[in-house]
């Protein structure tokens, strides 16, 4: 006779565009830039590390860090982000050529986020000097609370944010009405 448990765990726990499917596939799915994606899972099923491979994988497709906005809700999940990000730049950084011990590591970790082995293997390269070119861009990939993000925009329109604090509709500042 089989556990309960031991028989949940040969089925399938996820769904992807309205089937049931394994791991592999909603990881794949999950960290594909290409893909618009909501993830609702609970604390601690590691939605951080999918959001952190998601921001690596487009980087290593192209896009700019400049380019990339990772929202949150709190600035605490907004820090780990940041901190998972770095950790990771530094930890797949190599200068120099790559012995095959370091590139089957590099290699395991992008098939881990959702690439085909061959296409991992060719992007090992660009992974290992990925935490260069970003140092070299200067700005780096905007990883923020929703608070931080609203402030922010506030901070971008001065007029409205003075509109705001005078705290009158219709009240006229420099010549221009607030409303």
């Amino acid at each position: 006779m089989t556990k309960p448990a031991d028989h949940l765990a040969d089925q399938p726990a996820y769904h992807l565009d309205g089937r049931l499917v394994d791991e592999a596939a909603v990881y794949a799915a999950a960290c594909d830039p290409r893909r618009s994606i909501v993830v609702e899972a609970c604390a601690g099923s590691g939605k951080t590390w999918m959001l952190v491979s998601r921001i690596l994988r487009a980087l290593l497709d192209g896009a700019q860090p400049q380019e990339i906005l990772a929202l949150t809700f709190t600035r605490k999940a907004a820090g780990e982000m940041r901190a998972r990000l770095s950790e990771w730049l530094l930890e797949f950084s190599c200068v120099g050529t790559l012995d095959g011990a370091q590139r089957q590591r590099l290699t395991k970790a992008l098939v881990d986020r959702g690439l085909a082995t061959s296409d991992a293997a060719a992007l090992v390269p660009a992974l290992a000097g990925l935490h260069a070119r970003l140092l070299d861009g200067g700005r780096g990939v905007a990883i923020r609370s929703f608070h931080a993000w609203f402030v922010q925009l506030l901070a971008a329109a001065p007029l409205e944010q003075a509109c705001m604090q005078a705290g009158q509709r219709g009240h006229q500042r420099g010549g221009i009405a607030c409303s």
